[in-house]
């Protein structure tokens, strides 16, 4: 009785190791894979830019609606706070929360978030 102690895995990998490199043909098949996904990913990028502009396209009005009702009640509060600017509390409260600003400003001019 003859013992053969050879791993069945090691001879099939000793033996995908005396193959032949692969040809050209392969190199092609690989370029002609990479050109392929390239242009998938191309096609997707122009489709997302269209969609983009049609989205933004359709809420190009609601966001200008949006847009003017805002700049109208920042004119009216200025308008209607314009009185309280003549005392000087006011002022002690706008420069209050002028000031709780700064660290912020600071934070952001010096990138040390």
């Amino acid at each position: 009785m003859i013992d053969d102690d050879r791993d069945p895995l090691l001879t099939r990998l000793f033996a995908e190791h005396d193959r032949p490199a692969h040809g050209s043909d392969f190199m092609a098949q690989v370029f002609n894979g990479l050109e392929r996904d390239r242009r998938k990913r191309r096609s997707y990028r122009i489709g997302m830019i269209i969609a983009s502009v049609v989205v933004a396209a359709l809420l190009a009005p609601w966001i200008a609606l949006l847009a003017a009702t805002a700049i109208g009640s920042v004119a009216a509060g200025i308008t209607a706070t314009r009185a309280l600017l003549n005392f000087p509390m006011a002022w002690l409260v706008v420069g209050a929360i002028l000031a709780s600003f700064l660290p912020v400003i600071y934070l952001g001019i010096t990138r040390r978030w």
